[in-house]
């Protein structure tokens, strides 16, 4: 029998339980934490430590191994840290478990699975997860990011800072979502989307994300040079191998340098633009040109 079966819950004595809450095994509560009616926490395959001011409201689930960390609020029917969906995997193999940040929301169904490499799922701090939402196995979510209800995030996803996945919107596994991007609902992408663009359709990045980006407080260079990018990527009738070598002209300005290094380290390639422009198709390219520019 394992270390984590067999050891007792340690509370803090300022939180609460509630008299219909399991609490078993290897779990650690912190302080204000309130665990509310019919909440289930497993410490019995893996650790469970849960921060101070967390609340689980009511018929929450959270199973070891994993980390959760200061003021997160998890609401009915979220389970969190519960096996990969691998027919390979084994459920009662610990694996590298899960590590989640500080105030994050979770709202009703939401999901997100254990590892099951050599590194933890991980999310960071001040995410919003909507209803029925889920995180695979090896993901990992930076800060700030909003999942609108039904948007799924398949295994080992690379999700950066301040991104908005709309109702319903999927991410396939492996895919990396630069910081700032806007993936409307139920569109989804199987390739990279660099920083600032938004995928309007599936695989299709339509636009570059204007509002996420003077909502920011984004200065008019920047806005000036993501558009500039957007257009040497997808307006200029380059392929993606020489669009990079287009923003090579400018490699000294860290943003463009950003998204050189985005695009020449993605191993599923990025997705294409709307219409995928080509060479010779000039008036493709001009009514592109005049769609960014209404946007501004």
């Amino acid at each position: 029998m394992s270390t984590a079966a067999t050891a007792s819950p340690r509370v803090h004595p300022d939180a609460t339980v509630h008299p219909s809450a399991i609490v078993e095994g290897d779990v650690e509560v912190g302080a204000g934490t309130t665990i509310g009616p019919g909440c289930i926490v497993l410490g019995t395959v893996g650790p469970v430590r849960i921060g101070p001011k967390c609340t689980l409201i009511a018929h929450a689930m959270v199973n070891g191994p994993i980390t959760i960390g200061e003021s997160n609020v998890l609401y009915p029917n979220v389970c969190l840290g519960f096996a990969p969906q691998d027919l390979g995997f084994d459920p009662s193999a610990p694996g590298p478990g899960c590590v989640i940040g500080d105030r994050n929301v979770f709202r009703e169904g939401a999901t997100v699975h254990r590892g099951k490499t050599s590194e933890p799922t991980r999310i960071g701090n001040k995410n919003y997860w909507m209803t029925n939402t889920h995180l695979g196995h090896d993901g990992v979510v930076g800060n700030n990011c909003i999942f609108g209800s039904g948007a799924v995030l398949g295994g080992h996803v690379l999700v950066a800072d301040n991104v908005i996945l709309g109702g319903l919107a999927a991410l396939h596994q492996f895919v990396r979502v630069g910081h700032h991007c806007f993936i409307s609902g139920a569109a989804g992408v199987t390739q990279d989307l660099p920083p600032w663009f938004m995928a309007t359709a599936i695989n299709v990045a339509g636009s570059i994300n204007i509002v996420g980006l003077r909502r920011s407080g984004a200065t008019p260079a920047t806005i000036a040079t993501v558009r500039w990018v957007y257009r040497m990527v997808y307006r200029s009738g380059a392929t993606p191998q020489q669009a990079v070598e287009l923003l090579r002209e400018r490699a000294g300005d860290p943003l463009v340098a950003e998204y050189i290094e985005f695009i020449t380290s993605s191993k599923r390639g990025i997705c294409h633009g709307a219409g995928r422009a080509t060479r010779g198709t000039a008036a493709r390219a001009i009514k592109g040109e005049a769609a960014i520019e209404a946007l501004g």
